[in-house]
């Protein structure tokens, strides 16, 4: 299914976003580079998708105005609400995430459904070290012959990001998202792969115990880039969750699902 682009105006930036499929709505809050993935096209056949290009990422111009990861998530609210004018299904993955948990703490009643991917809020574990567009991308998989399929960001582009997540904060530990998770009542879904170098294993359990209607899927023989370890289970997992929501229950005595 082909994915269209679009811009819309919101909060003082020109929002770039992808858009296909018809339904229900899902807004996907994607690494740059990843707005076509076996995910995207899963979720198309069923609902209408919008993955949006975050301010400062991608091919957006430098963000020096966001002050905080809730300032984004301002944003992406405004972004949303003139794309839809109905409740949606949010998806963050990795930054994103991090975006998307402040955006159902800021915005809770645009967000129908949660669901959180590697999410980089709680107890990361790349810190603010120097590192380069590739030892980054490798360091997202759990197989290098896996992070071979895919290319790193463009240094230039990495550069940029980086430099927002510095400013940003992002990295460290955000203790006062920790303080809000209680202030989360849709139906959220916590994916992690089992590999992840970049988040701390001790993360998914934070999620389970303080957001009141949250389940926990842990991935097998994955990093922290799950849909490029194992497409399939992230698949399945996403989509599952997206049509189910609280009937849909991930691994209640384990933790853990292993498609």
């Amino acid at each position: 299914m082909e994915f269209k682009q679009g811009q819309v105006d919101a909060g003082g930036y020109s929002v770039r976003y992808w858009h296909a499929g018809q339904g229900r709505p899902v807004i996907m809050l994607d690494q740059t580079g990843w707005h076509d993935t076996p995910l995207h096209e899963a979720l198309a056949e069923k609902y209408q998708v919008f993955s949006l290009e975050l301010p400062g990422m991608g091919d957006s111009n430098v963000n020096t105005d966001s002050q905080s990861v809730g300032d984004l998530a301002s944003v992406v609210a405004g972004t949303a609400s003139a794309l839809t004018s109905e409740r949606y299904t949010l998806i963050g993955t990795s930054f994103g995430a991090h975006v998307a948990l402040w955006q159902a703490v800021q915005s809770p009643d645009q967000v129908e459904a949660l669901i959180l991917v590697s999410p980089a809020a709680i107890k990361p574990q790349w810190g603010t070290a120097e590192t380069t567009a590739q030892e980054f991308h490798d360091s997202m998989f759990a197989h290098s012959e896996n992070a071979q399929k895919f290319s790193p960001l463009a240094p230039d582009v990495f550069a940029k990001e980086s430099e927002l997540l510095r400013r940003l904060k992002v990295g460290g530990h955000d203790a006062e998202a920790e303080s809000r998770l209680a202030d989360i009542h849709c139906p959220t879904l916590a994916i992690f792969g089992k590999n992840d170098r970049l988040v701390s294993p001790e993360a998914a359990r934070v999620y389970r115990e303080k957001i009141p209607n949250c389940n926990i899927a842990i991935v097998y023989d994955a990093g922290h880039c799950i849909v490029g370890d194992r497409p399939e289970a992230m698949v399945n997992s996403v989509v599952d969750y997206a049509e189910h929501w609280e009937t849909f229950i991930v691994g209640h005595q384990s933790g853990v699902i292993n498609p």
